[in-house]
């Protein structure tokens, strides 16, 4: 080859490298004068993404919001930003003060209408759940637990990864719960699992559920030894994620106030007792029976009483003190 030839072939690639240079700064040059005139778009860089290509491009971290036409997203989508890292290694990241100056380099002023995250982690291969993504496969496996109250449930405050990188794209994840679901703070676990089954790795999270069920509440305050009566009661929804099991599901009975209950305020287990069948001062009648024989007198009840308890009976003749077993609201026995 002559050199009149090499300098020819020389100044043909020269000329198409200018070319090709010169068609990438066209792309965001053209989309920066698409641009200017209208301001209601919106470039989002996500918190985390994967690459397939050696190179990370714009297209591959973002997405477009707001009036930007077609031809501009797709020019916008293809500019290169960096090398994407190696596939089988540990994802990268970039904090939002390097993310801006290299956005800045290749955007320019199109760099005001970006929002940018507090740190972009990028993996080459696999697939990214996003934090709202696993938040809702999370709230799915947990609503049939929940439907199963019988009341108005929320699920807040979840303690979860903000995002989660799946080596392959076959990967899942299993979300496993160690206990019954319960009102207030639960924890679970997840599991990534291969599409052979095995469990690639574990992680864990919580939740907090808020369930509201109607509770019974006094209509006016309940002082103590207070008989409780269906007249005597209303019903008010209640946070159960703060009550546990202390408060009366309004079930069994009689009952009776054991401690003073202000008005509207939940009627806890412990603010109630069983109601004796016979109370301190009642009269009623001691029984003796024995094969052979029975007598019957009156007595005093000097304690309360249910049936089978055994309380002090004073003979009203003989005002002897004598130890009986409660039969009935009537009746106490003795050997």
């Amino acid at each position: 080859m002559t050199f009149a030839e090499r300098y020819i072939n020389l100044s043909r690639a020269s000329v198409m490298f200018l070319v090709i240079a010169a068609m990438a700064v066209l792309a965001v040059t053209s989309a920066d004068a698409a641009t200017k005139e209208n301001n209601d778009w919106r470039i989002v860089i996500k918190s985390a993404a994967t690459v397939d290509g050696p190179r990370v491009r714009l297209g591959d971290v973002a997405d477009f919001y707001g009036n930007l036409p077609a031809e501009t997203k797709r020019d916008l989508s293809q500019v290169e930003l960096w090398n994407a890292p190696p596939r089988g290694r540990k994802a990268i990241s970039v904090n939002r003060t390097k993310l801006k100056v290299i956005l800045k380099h290749y955007l320019g002023d199109m760099i005001s209408n970006c929002v940018l995250p507090a740190t972009l982690t990028i993996q080459s291969g696999g697939k990214v759940m996003s934090g709202a993504e696993l938040q809702r496969v999370v709230v799915k496996v947990l609503t049939p637990h929940a439907r199963a109250f019988d009341g108005n449930y929320k699920f807040r405050d979840f303690k979860l990864p903000d995002h989660l990188f799946y080596s392959d794209e076959m990967d899942s994840l299993k979300v496993q719960m160690p206990r019954n679901l319960k009102p207030g703070n639960n924890s679970f676990r997840m599991e990534i699992v291969s599409v052979d089954g095995q469990v690639l790795r574990n992680l864990s999270g919580s939740v907090f559920m808020d369930l509201w069920k109607p509770v019974p509440c006094p209509v006016r305050p309940l002082n103590r030894k207070e008989i409780l009566t269906p007249d005597l009661i209303t019903w008010k929804n209640q946070n159960m994620a703060h009550m546990g099991d202390r408060a009366w599901d309004g079930k069994g009975g009689p009952w009776r106030v054991r401690v003073p209950i202000g008005t509207g305020q939940p009627i806890m287990k412990s603010s109630i007792e069983p109601a004796p069948v016979i109370a301190r001062g009642d009269k009623v009648s001691l029984v003796f029976q024995s094969a052979h024989l029975r007598l019957t007198t009156p007595v005093e009840s000097l304690e309360d009483g249910g049936v089978g308890q055994t309380i002090t009976v004073r003979n009203l003749q003989t005002k002897r003190k004598v130890i009986a077993k409660v039969l009935n609201a009537q009746t106490v026995s003795v050997r």
